[in-house]
């Protein structure tokens, strides 16, 4: 199986990497001094488990992207996706999958407005990672999840195929029949984690300490489930009691990718994840006063940090 990882961030590299290591042919898009150090030295995985080290490995050429590929997982930031989708034609061939692992909802749809529909999966991961330095990766939690699926149903043979390959990689890897509502399950649980964590600077460990912050989340979680439902969405009944219960096993160190991209001054995806809440339930008719107020406190920090005019 031949795949390809668009964006060698806390996601794609370290996923990247663990197919790697079961030993598929794996190659990355990555950039600047993160690319460089992985041409030099190979991807570094720090975590739970320890280091691990793969070398070498293959980069893709930005400006001359050649396939084709089985599997194209998309994991650049959703700023980036509308410009990068088109030249991601060139890496596909007649049953390629191309699942984007992205925050947010939209990223399905972006992509099959500039790539055949057929090829466009829906997929979710939920893995703490981010880049520590160049050419090394910080994994914070214990478990590596991806959910994937066919946006109209049913099951096929290219995501099984998927499937058996992330069981040999030691990734918790499932195809799923109704991607929908796993795309907006995470949603509903990133969107108020990422702005709590980003706007409090705060790792979850002290926001669960702190009755003030871990109450806005509360807030900011039920608005967002409320917009999932009004928009039809089938979330489990109890999906506010079982989001609760997995926040509270988070290990206290994570944080979200907004964090620590806020705390680095670095562009934010404000805008799909608290912003598309506050789009979302507009969209619906309904109020998310929590919401708005988180966003228009993080909106000054949307394209990197402020600078004095």
């Amino acid at each position: 199986m031949r795949i390809a990882v668009i964006g060698a961030g806390g996601v794609g590299g370290s996923v990247g990497a663990m197919l790697q290591q079961a030993g598929f042919e794996v190659a990355f898009l990555a950039r600047g001094a993160h690319a460089q150090a992985m041409a030099e030295l190979g991807l570094s995985i720090v975590g739970p488990a320890g280091e691990r080290r793969v070398a070498p490995v293959r980069l893709l050429d930005p400006e001359r992207l050649e396939g084709p590929f089985d599997i194209v997982l998309v994991t650049v930031k959703m700023y980036d996706l509308a410009e990068l989708a088109p030249r991601l034609s060139r890496l596909l061939g007649p049953q390629t999958a191309v699942i984007p692992l992205e925050n947010g909802v939209e990223a399905p749809d972006i992509l099959a407005r500039h790539l055949p529909s057929a090829r466009v999966c829906g997929g979710v991961a939920r893995i703490g990672a981010a880049i520590e330095a160049p050419g090394r990766i910080r994994v914070t939690t214990p478990f590596a999840v991806l959910r994937f699926g066919e946006r109209e149903g049913g099951p096929s043979e290219r995501l099984a195929r998927f499937a058996a390959a992330c069981a040999r990689a030691g990734i918790d890897g499932v195809q799923v029949t109704d991607i929908a509502r796993e795309l907006w399950g995470k949603f509903v649980f990133l969107a108020p984690f990422a702005t709590i964590t980003a706007a409090s600077g705060l790792p979850i460990g002290a926001v669960r300490d702190d009755p003030t912050l871990w109450a806005a989340f509360a807030r900011l979680l039920a608005e967002a489930e409320a917009t999932a439902r009004a928009h039809g969405i089938r979330l489990e009944p109890d999906f506010a009691e079982r989001t609760f219960a997995f926040v509270k096993g988070l290990p206290p160190a994570m944080t979200s990718s907004m964090a620590t991209d806020l705390a680095h001054g670095r562009r934010l995806e404000l805008d799909w994840l608290t912003g598309a809440v506050v789009r979302f339930a507009r969209a619906a008719g309904i109020g998310v006063p929590e919401t708005e107020r988180f966003y228009a406190r993080l909106l000054p920090f949307r394209d990197g940090r402020p600078t004095a005019g």
